[in-house]
């Protein structure tokens, strides 16, 4: 079994300007922030797959003509919402109909191999969890990301990737199955 997942890694430049926010991040004992290399913007999650089944989802995601496009990744958010901080992410400001209609695709495809819909898709990268706050440390931890400046910058999204985690007790390991570049149907 390999638990699988798509999405689109952030560039280097956008995952910089996120690792500003580690420093408030690491102050919360209860708040595991996200390790810069493995931001991402999740497109669709497989869950545990039968390595069997692997081929037939890189062949389905290989039939995805998408053109390449741009993304802005500005504002921080919260789910389920401010009140009860599970997730803290980035949003994507510019290019959330691009990215939507990306994850729609990859949907699409799943769906024809027997996978469940998954949530509606919220386009974001997940920053950090919570495993615990007191809502003093909740209410400080918010006016603190309310007080940063939440641009982090454009980046070309050129791929999308299927990718493999691998849960260990330091965190996940996220190794890249298959790369797939957008490009423009022929």
């Amino acid at each position: 079994m390999m638990r699988l997942f798509i999405a689109v890694d952030m560039s280097d430049e956008v995952r910089e300007r996120i690792a500003s926010l580690e420093g408030i991040l690491k102050k919360y004992r209860g708040l595991k922030p996200v390790e810069n290399h493995n931001i991402h913007i999740t497109l669709r999650f497989l869950g545990e797959v039968p390595e069997v089944r692997v081929g037939v989802i890189k062949d389905r995601l290989s039939r995805i003509y998408f053109p390449p496009f741009k993304m802005h990744l500005k504002g921080i958010g919260f789910f389920p919402n401010a009140n009860h901080v599970r997730v803290v992410w980035v949003g994507v400001e510019e290019g959330k109909e691009e990215i939507t209609k990306l994850a729609n695709a990859v949907g699409s495809e799943m769906k024809k191999l027997g996978f469940k819909e998954d949530k509606p898709f919220v386009a974001h990268a997940t920053i950090a969890r919570i495993k615990r706050l007191t809502p003093d440390e909740r209410r400080k931890l918010l006016e603190e990301l309310n007080n940063v400046e939440d641009d982090f910058g454009w980046m070309s999204v050129e791929d999308f990737r299927l990718k493999k985690s691998t849960l260990t007790p330091k965190g996940p390991i996220y190794d890249d199955v298959e790369i797939y570049p957008l490009r423009e149907k022929e």
